[in-house]
């Protein structure tokens, strides 16, 4: 005889056995995803990504803010024996040093470079600026 429950239901126990306790079937791999190709921007000479509008992001903003399209300056070459650190384009000794301090004071890259330039600053003579005319 089973329990009966609330509101006069009978509680049957779950059933034990091989058809509970199966494990289920592998799911199958995903499908590979799609590579769709590269767009480009529709500006002539410019290859830089797209990004909206048929343009790359420089272009597309110059026709939001101006309303026509100028040539843009090409990317900056990168200097050959240069890292990047925190933005920065540095020589590999000079990311040593920058990383050394940061260690020895505690600090991050960052306050490290910015503690350098401080320090720097503090040093030079600066000159006052001669008023434009």
């Amino acid at each position: 005889m089973h329990p009966v429950g609330l509101n006069g239901i009978i509680c049957v126990p779950l059933q034990t056995g091989s058809m509970t306790n199966r494990a289920k079937p592998p799911k199958p791999p995903p499908p590979p995803p799609v590579k769709l190709p590269v767009k480009q921007c529709e500006v002539t000479g410019c290859g830089r990504p797209h990004y909206a509008q048929g343009h790359c992001q420089s272009h597309h903003r110059q026709m939001l803010t101006t309303g026509e399209l100028k040539p843009i300056r090409p990317y900056r070459p990168r200097s050959e024996g240069t890292r990047k650190f925190v933005g920065l384009r540095l020589s590999p000794a000079t990311v040593e040093a920058l990383q050394a301090l940061a260690a020895e004071e505690g600090i991050s890259r960052g306050a490290a470079i910015a503690r350098v330039l401080e320090e720097w600053n503090v040093r030079r003579k600066r000159k006052p600026k001669k008023p434009r005319r």
